[in-house]
Formats: structure tokens, sequence, C-alpha cells
């Protein structure tokens, strides 16, 4: 998982401004070539996952349309930037890496997305849910566990309830310093079903965590630092981004995953007036098809949404990826339109239970 996919780096950029002018006249698409504004500007997530981008879809697709596109990095919470280039009108993004939490807040209470007019003919490879009117899913990541082999051979754990048992399980634990995800394990610990987890029970949540926290020896608040905690064994077991987790397996740690939480999902979607919209919706529906997204996950271990490109993908790579059939049965959806409305409370609420 890409770090800026998380809500305690969202921060809300207050004061920000938008100062760039739209790039360019609108288009008319004839064929497989555009005329006229023959570049379009993605913002993403920046960091280590900008490369896998740009060499799975950016570059492909300026090959095969001739419409360059140039990637730029948002900042960790894009909502902000993105009503105020709608807002000012001026469109220096056509299209936005965005998590279904963004979605529900830029459309509640006002519209800030354009339609994505989607293939109906290609909707039905998409995994339930990734393909909307204003967003499609392409990256899927795991909010999973975790352990070292080597300190829990013969005796590993199997669930949640498990991690929080450090007496039957001992060693040292890592955990997110943030309620996202963290409070969903709580509760899977304390014997909610999966399926009952949403509306979180909030005061049982931490009713639980109350009875780990003095055994948590790690607090990490950043995937680079989940990875290299589980890599040069300073924990032994610890909740993980799924592709955090297997950084560290491939730079040598013995760790097994346990495919037991959540997952979540990064997505594309159009700011609501730019005058590159063909151009955005020819990108969104190239980034769809199943080569590229197999190309994506090749290079990064989160999961396609198309179905269609485990066909491509190889069965050893398909077991590290959250959206594999083997892997994501154990996982739930994470509520992207509940954290979207009770993350700041209950940020403030941990922050407040962290200072004890």
């Amino acid at each position: 998982m890409a770090d800026s996919r998380n809500f305690s780096r969202r921060s809300v950029i207050k004061g920000a401004g938008i100062t760039a002018a739209a790039i360019a006249a609108p288009t008319v698409w004839t064929g497989n070539r555009a005329f006229g504004a023959d570049t379009i500007t993605v913002a993403d997530v920046g960091g280590a996952v900008a490369p896998a981008i740009k060499s799975a879809f950016y570059d492909p697709f300026e090959k095969e349309t001739g419409i360059k596109v140039i990637g730029v990095a948002h900042d960790s919470d894009p909502v902000t930037q993105f009503k105020l280039l709608v807002d000012a009108n001026t469109y220096i993004w056509d299209v936005s890496m965005v998590t279904q939490d963004h979605v529900a807040r830029l459309t509640q209470p006002k519209n800030y997305l354009a339609e994505l007019n989607l293939p109906a003919a290609q909707v039905p490879d998409i995994l339930p849910g990734m393909a909307t009117n204003n967003w499609l899913g392409f990256s899927v990541f795991g909010i999973v566990m975790a352990y070292n082999r080597e300190k829990f051979s013969g005796n590993a754990p199997a669930s949640w309830a498990d991690y929080w048992n450090p007496q039957k399980f001992p060693g040292r634990r890592g955990l997110y310093k943030s309620p996202w995800g963290v409070l969903e394990m709580a509760l899977l610990a304390d014997g909610v079903a999966a399926a009952d987890l949403y509306p979180l029970d909030v005061d049982r949540a931490f009713k639980k965590l109350d009875a780990i926290r003095n055994d948590v020896a790690v607090w990490w608040t950043a995937g680079a630092q989940n990875t290299q905690t589980l890599q040069n064994g300073e924990v032994d077991i610890s909740d993980t981004w799924s592709a955090r987790g297997y950084a560290a397996i491939a730079a040598g740690a013995p760790l097994e995953i346990l495919w037991q939480g959540l997952y979540s999902v990064d997505g594309w979607s159009i700011p609501l007036g730019t005058p590159r919209l063909d151009l955005a919706r020819k990108f969104v529906e190239f980034c769809m098809r199943p080569e590229h997204q197999a190309a994506y996950s090749s290079l990064v271990a989160n999961g396609p949404s198309n179905r269609k490109a485990f066909d491509i993908i190889t069965p050893e790579r398909a077991k590290v990826l959250p959206s594999s059939p083997e892997n994501i049965k154990g996982l739930s959806e994470m509520d992207a339109v509940w954290w979207g409305k009770n993350y700041d409370a209950v940020t403030e609420r941990f922050q407040e239970w962290m200072l004890g």
C-alpha cells in the first residue's frame, strides 16, 4: 500500500490555492488519435508506486493513443485540491487517484466528479463495487497480519484473537498508530463477525484496545517503518499493509501473511468540468484492461480489480495479491463511507487514548 492511502496522513491542506491555468483546450476524439489537446495530467499518490503506474498505464496509453500523460503527485489528501481546481475552473488535473472515502467526500453535499461512462461490456469483468459511474478501482490492498514463522514455529497465530493473546502467542507486537483498520481488527479479535463490523462499535473497539496496549512494542506510523520493523526483527507479529509485508519478505524476512482482515482500493476519478473529459475517460477505460492491471500487479503487490488479469498473472504472483480469489475470501471490504463520515472524530478519540 502506498503511504498516501492512509487517513492519518490525509491532513487537510489549509489555505491551499490553485494557481496553474488549464493546460489545453477541448479536444475531439477521432479514431485512435486525439487532435487538439494531446496531453492529460493525471495526479497519483507518487512515491514508490509512481514508477509502476507510469510503466503499466501512462506509457502504454501514450504509445497506443498518442496522448501524452503527465503524472504528478497529489497531496496525501487530495480532496481539498480537487475541490479547489473544480471551483476555480483551473484544471491542472484531468484524472486523479482517489479512494472510496475521497469519492464520498467529493460527492456530498456537492458533486465534484464527472461521470466516467465506462463501457458496459467490460464492467462485468471488474470485481463488485470497483466500477461505478464516477470511480474505477484498480489497485486493491489488504490490511492483514504478518508474523515471524521462526518465532511462532509450531504455534502459528490463526486469527486476530490470537494477536490479542500475548500469553499464548508471546512476542514483540507492532500496531498501526491510527484507528483506521485497527478498530476493525480489535472488533474481529473480540468476536465480531466480519459481516457485522459496520457501523463500527467504537466503544467496544477501544475497550478491546485497552487489553493490548501495554503489549504493543512498536506503534508504527508509516508503511516504510512497518516494513523495516518486520524486516529487521524489531517486531515478531504486526498488522501490515499487504504490499509492505511482502516487501519485507522480498528482503529476506521469514514472515508469513495471514489473509484475515480488510481490503480497500485506490482508483481513478475525473474532476467535473475538465475540458479534456473525452481524453480522461479514454484513459480510465484503458486502465480497465486486464493486461495493464496485470502489468501493474507484477510491479507492486497490490491486486487488480479486473478478474481476467489473473489469467495473465502467474499463480505464484497471485499468491501475494489481495484480490486473488484465494486471498480475498478472507478479507472484508473497508466501509469507506463510514470512515469518510467518522474519521475526524474517531481519530481525535484515538489520539486522546494514546495519551492515556
